[in-house]
Protein backbone atom coordinates (compact mmCIF):
# COMPACT_ATOMS: atom_id res chain seq x y z
CA UNK A 1 0.00 0.00 0.00
CA UNK A 2 1.88 3.54 -1.06
CA UNK A 3 1.65 6.47 1.53
CA UNK A 4 2.65 9.65 1.10
CA UNK A 5 2.15 12.90 2.73
CA UNK A 6 1.86 16.43 0.99
CA UNK A 7 3.31 19.85 2.46
CA UNK A 8 1.41 22.04 0.98
CA UNK A 9 -1.99 23.49 1.05
CA UNK A 10 -2.30 24.80 -2.74
CA UNK A 11 -0.97 21.14 -3.95
CA UNK A 12 -3.96 18.92 -5.53
CA UNK A 13 -4.55 15.88 -4.06
CA UNK A 14 -2.56 13.15 -5.76
CA UNK A 15 -5.56 10.58 -5.18
CA UNK A 16 -8.12 12.05 -7.48
CA UNK A 17 -11.94 11.59 -5.76
CA UNK A 18 -14.13 9.33 -8.13
CA UNK A 19 -17.38 10.75 -7.69
CA UNK A 20 -20.29 8.36 -6.80
CA UNK A 21 -22.96 10.60 -8.60
CA UNK A 22 -23.62 13.55 -10.86
CA UNK A 23 -22.50 16.25 -9.94
CA UNK A 24 -25.60 18.23 -11.87
CA UNK A 25 -28.43 15.94 -10.01
CA UNK A 26 -30.28 17.71 -7.92
CA UNK A 27 -30.01 16.16 -4.09
CA UNK A 28 -32.53 15.06 -1.91
CA UNK A 29 -34.58 17.86 0.20
CA UNK A 30 -34.04 17.37 3.70
CA UNK A 31 -37.05 19.54 4.41
CA UNK A 32 -37.36 18.58 8.32
CA UNK A 33 -34.03 21.26 8.53
CA UNK A 34 -35.09 23.56 6.25
CA UNK A 35 -38.29 24.23 8.00
CA UNK A 36 -36.24 24.00 11.61
CA UNK A 37 -33.54 26.26 10.43
CA UNK A 38 -36.62 28.74 9.56
CA UNK A 39 -38.12 28.62 13.15
CA UNK A 40 -34.74 28.71 14.11
CA UNK A 41 -34.06 32.17 12.42
CA UNK A 42 -37.37 33.30 12.73
CA UNK A 43 -37.46 32.59 16.47
CA UNK A 44 -34.26 34.84 16.88
CA UNK A 45 -36.01 37.78 15.02
CA UNK A 46 -39.23 36.84 16.83
CA UNK A 47 -37.48 37.06 20.15
CA UNK A 48 -35.98 40.61 19.91
CA UNK A 49 -39.63 41.94 19.83
CA UNK A 50 -40.94 39.44 23.13
CA UNK A 51 -38.62 37.67 24.53
CA UNK A 52 -40.64 34.24 24.95
CA UNK A 53 -40.93 34.15 21.46
CA UNK A 54 -37.11 33.10 21.38
CA UNK A 55 -37.82 29.54 22.82
CA UNK A 56 -39.08 28.99 19.23
CA UNK A 57 -35.84 29.61 17.81
CA UNK A 58 -34.87 26.65 20.21
CA UNK A 59 -37.22 24.15 19.06
CA UNK A 60 -35.95 25.03 15.62
CA UNK A 61 -32.76 23.98 16.25
CA UNK A 62 -33.26 21.08 17.72
CA UNK A 63 -35.96 20.24 15.27
CA UNK A 64 -32.84 20.71 12.69
CA UNK A 65 -30.56 18.43 14.45
CA UNK A 66 -33.03 15.78 14.83
CA UNK A 67 -34.34 15.80 11.17
CA UNK A 68 -30.61 15.91 9.73
CA UNK A 69 -29.77 12.53 12.13
CA UNK A 70 -32.91 10.53 11.37
CA UNK A 71 -32.46 11.54 7.57
CA UNK A 72 -29.07 10.46 7.56
CA UNK A 73 -30.12 6.71 9.66
CA UNK A 74 -33.29 6.25 6.81
CA UNK A 75 -30.84 7.39 4.51
CA UNK A 76 -28.16 4.78 5.56
CA UNK A 77 -30.59 1.86 6.52
CA UNK A 78 -30.25 -0.70 3.91
CA UNK A 79 -26.69 -0.06 3.56
CA UNK A 80 -23.59 -3.00 3.96
CA UNK A 81 -21.01 -3.20 5.49
CA UNK A 82 -17.85 -4.54 3.70
CA UNK A 83 -14.24 -5.12 4.10
CA UNK A 84 -12.14 -3.57 1.75
CA UNK A 85 -8.45 -3.39 0.80
CA UNK A 86 -7.01 -0.02 1.10
CA UNK A 87 -4.23 0.29 -1.98
CA UNK A 88 -3.11 3.61 -1.44
CA UNK A 89 -3.76 6.76 0.98
CA UNK A 90 -2.36 10.21 1.25
CA UNK A 91 -2.48 12.94 3.61
CA UNK A 92 -1.52 17.09 3.95
CA UNK A 93 -2.65 19.84 5.71
CA UNK A 94 -5.38 21.87 4.03
CA UNK A 95 -6.04 24.73 6.41
CA UNK A 96 -3.88 26.79 8.61
CA UNK A 97 -5.59 28.76 11.16
CA UNK A 98 -4.20 31.36 14.18
CA UNK A 99 -4.26 29.14 16.88
CA UNK A 100 -5.92 30.42 20.47
CA UNK A 101 -2.50 31.27 21.94
CA UNK A 102 -0.86 32.70 19.01
CA UNK A 103 0.84 30.90 15.83
CA UNK A 104 -0.81 29.16 13.49
CA UNK A 105 -2.12 25.86 13.71
CA UNK A 106 -2.60 23.09 10.09
CA UNK A 107 -6.11 21.14 9.79
CA UNK A 108 -4.91 18.09 8.05
CA UNK A 109 -7.37 15.58 6.28
CA UNK A 110 -7.02 12.52 4.57
CA UNK A 111 -7.67 10.61 0.93
CA UNK A 112 -7.95 6.73 1.02
CA UNK A 113 -8.07 4.55 -2.33
CA UNK A 114 -10.06 1.26 -1.43
CA UNK A 115 -11.06 -1.80 -3.13
CA UNK A 116 -14.20 -4.06 -2.22
CA UNK A 117 -15.85 -6.74 -3.70
CA UNK A 118 -19.87 -6.89 -3.97
CA UNK A 119 -22.17 -8.77 -5.83
CA UNK A 120 -19.55 -10.70 -7.57
CA UNK A 121 -18.12 -7.50 -8.80
CA UNK A 122 -15.09 -5.08 -7.83
CA UNK A 123 -15.06 -1.72 -7.19
CA UNK A 124 -12.52 1.28 -6.42
CA UNK A 125 -13.90 3.65 -4.35
CA UNK A 126 -12.33 6.95 -2.64
CA UNK A 127 -14.51 6.43 1.05
CA UNK A 128 -16.12 9.47 2.73
CA UNK A 129 -15.00 10.66 6.23
CA UNK A 130 -16.55 13.52 8.03
CA UNK A 131 -13.74 14.60 10.19
CA UNK A 132 -10.08 16.75 9.70
CA UNK A 133 -8.00 16.48 12.53
CA UNK A 134 -5.79 19.22 13.94
CA UNK A 135 -2.34 17.48 14.02
CA UNK A 136 -0.61 15.31 11.64
CA UNK A 137 -0.20 12.60 14.41
CA UNK A 138 -3.40 12.57 15.20
CA UNK A 139 -4.42 11.52 11.80
CA UNK A 140 -1.98 9.16 11.29
CA UNK A 141 -2.77 7.44 14.97
CA UNK A 142 -6.33 7.55 13.60
CA UNK A 143 -5.57 5.45 10.41
CA UNK A 144 -3.57 3.03 12.01
CA UNK A 145 -6.22 2.42 13.81
CA UNK A 146 -8.90 1.79 11.11
CA UNK A 147 -6.95 0.40 8.51
CA UNK A 148 -4.74 -2.48 9.52
CA UNK A 149 -1.28 -3.33 8.86
CA UNK A 150 -2.32 -5.54 5.94
CA UNK A 151 -4.36 -2.36 4.53
CA UNK A 152 -7.39 -3.86 5.23
CA UNK A 153 -10.84 -1.63 6.54
CA UNK A 154 -13.98 -1.41 7.00
CA UNK A 155 -16.63 0.59 4.91
CA UNK A 156 -20.15 0.89 4.83
CA UNK A 157 -21.32 0.70 1.05
CA UNK A 158 -24.60 2.30 -0.65
CA UNK A 159 -25.97 -1.45 -2.34
CA UNK A 160 -27.74 0.49 -4.75
CA UNK A 161 -24.30 2.95 -5.56
CA UNK A 162 -21.66 0.95 -4.80
CA UNK A 163 -19.10 3.64 -5.62
CA UNK A 164 -21.32 5.72 -2.43
CA UNK A 165 -18.92 4.78 0.36
CA UNK A 166 -17.77 5.69 3.85
CA UNK A 167 -14.58 4.96 5.93
CA UNK A 168 -16.26 2.66 9.43
CA UNK A 169 -13.92 4.03 12.58
CA UNK A 170 -16.62 3.37 15.11
CA UNK A 171 -16.93 6.63 16.60
CA UNK A 172 -19.53 8.80 17.41
CA UNK A 173 -20.87 9.38 13.49
CA UNK A 174 -21.36 5.87 13.05
CA UNK A 175 -23.09 5.39 16.35
CA UNK A 176 -25.36 8.28 15.13
CA UNK A 177 -26.19 7.45 11.46
CA UNK A 178 -25.82 3.71 11.69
Amino acid sequence: MKSEKYSSKTMEWRIKNIPFCDSFAMMKTNWGAIIGSLLFVGGIFAGFKASPLFSISIIGLFFTLISILFRGRIERKNWEKVLAQCTDREWKSVLSLAGSKGGVRDVWAFQLLCEFELGGKMYTVTPGYWSTFISESQLLKFLNKVITSEGKCMLLVNPKNPLEAELIANDIKDFLLH
